[in-house]
């Protein structure tokens, strides 16, 4: 039996063993005819380092699956939203700094984000929650008294989107009031929230979330300096997206040359238009007060799509626009300034 521990063997490396055991196989003894059987019994006697060892490989293996996951998930928020609006329950457990146990409050949330890019949002978040405790004042003769307990906290800060991971640190103030027998009162404190969740498109501009944060208040019921309390929240709900954050093509089209305001005119829209750097009609003129200006679609937007199909030229756009008829409604897409996906329903004009 032959003890061995990580790499060696008694000493020697596992490869110089099987080295010199392959090549004693190869010699003779003088009875090349008789079969030679050899037995090898490897014990590996490994100590708590090795144990250690093999974990942290296992965890980092896992680390590294659970984050190719995320890599090849996030490919399929490629078209992200210009801005998002969620809403849904909310749960959180409040620090009392000590007066009674950790409570538990039920309530909501609400939150609005806008997207300067892929990456950077800017986000404002709202919630309540609502509690009723009973106390037992039985000792003093009391009886037991019911205070109904509401916050709403209010926030706002910078978001960074690693979809469909999202992650951020929002500052504000938080309204606490109670009341009972009668009697009511409010207090207006410092509040602050850091922490993200995930947000996972279902259908269309449909999104599911779930998140998770730190929530910090300032308060003191008794009045003097206020203390901080320590709150965990936790939210679910859905996501609508408006919009759209498409960017540019990376591989610049070849443009046609032309001076300003040259290009196709398509009088149902008021505009002309000519092939730009990106898929579709770029508007290079337009009516004033005319149908696309009053829709706000102006000089330097480029339509791409018509219902929902897409116009990869000005041609292809007046060839879509000719089977509609004056007064028809329609609903255009167009990356406003070459850069965000919008779209926009207007009636169309005179052919």
């Amino acid at each position: 039996m032959t003890k061995c521990s990580g790499d060696s063997i008694l000493g020697y490396s596992t490869q110089e063993v099987v080295s010199n055991i392959a090549t004693r196989l190869g010699q003779s003894d003088g009875d090349s005819t008789s079969p030679r059987t050899v037995t090898i019994v490897i014990v590996y006697a490994t100590g708590t380092g090795d144990d250690d060892m093999m974990k942290r490989i296992i965890t980092t293996r896992r680390v590294c699956t659970f984050l190719f996951c995320l890599f090849i998930s996030s490919l399929a928020f490629s078209q992200d939203s210009r801005a998002d609006l969620f809403g849904g329950y909310s749960y959180v457990n409040i620090d009392t700094n000590g007066l009674t146990s950790r409570q538990n409050a039920n309530g909501w949330e609400a939150s609005i984000s806008g997207n300067f890019n892929r990456w950077i949002a800017i986000e404002g978040d709202v919630s309540g929650y609502y509690k009723t405790y009973s106390l037992n004042l039985a000792s003093l003769n009391l009886g037991t008294l019911d205070v109904k307990v509401t916050d709403y906290s209010y926030a706002g800060g910078p978001r960074i989107n690693l979809r469909p991971i999202f992650i951020h640190a929002l500052f504000g103030g938080d309204h606490l009031t109670g009341s009972a027998l009668g009697y009511s009162e409010s207090q207006d404190g410092m509040a602050g929230l850091v922490g993200g969740g995930i947000q996972w498109k279902v259908s269309g501009r449909w999104s599911v979330r779930a998140s998770a944060d730190y929530a910090f208040t300032r308060h003191n019921i008794f009045g003097g300096p206020s203390v901080t309390q320590n709150n965990v929240r936790a939210s679910v709900g859905i996501v609508y997206g408006f919009g759209g954050t498409k960017r540019a093509s990376k591989t610049p089209r070849q443009s046609v040359p032309r001076a300003s305001g040259a290009g196709m005119l398509i009088p149902s829209l008021g505009i002309t238009a000519a092939i730009g750097n990106n898929p579709g009609a770029e508007i290079t003129d337009e009516a004033p007060n005319g149908i696309t200006a009053l829709a706000g679609i102006h000089v330097g937007d480029v339509i791409n799509a018509v219902d929902g199909k897409p116009i990869r030229t000005p041609m292809e756009l007046a060839a879509e626009l000719a089977n509609h008829a004056t007064g028809d409604k329609i609903k255009l897409g167009f990356l406003l300034h070459g850069q965000w996906q919008s779209e926009t329903i207007l009636l169309l004009g005179n052919h």
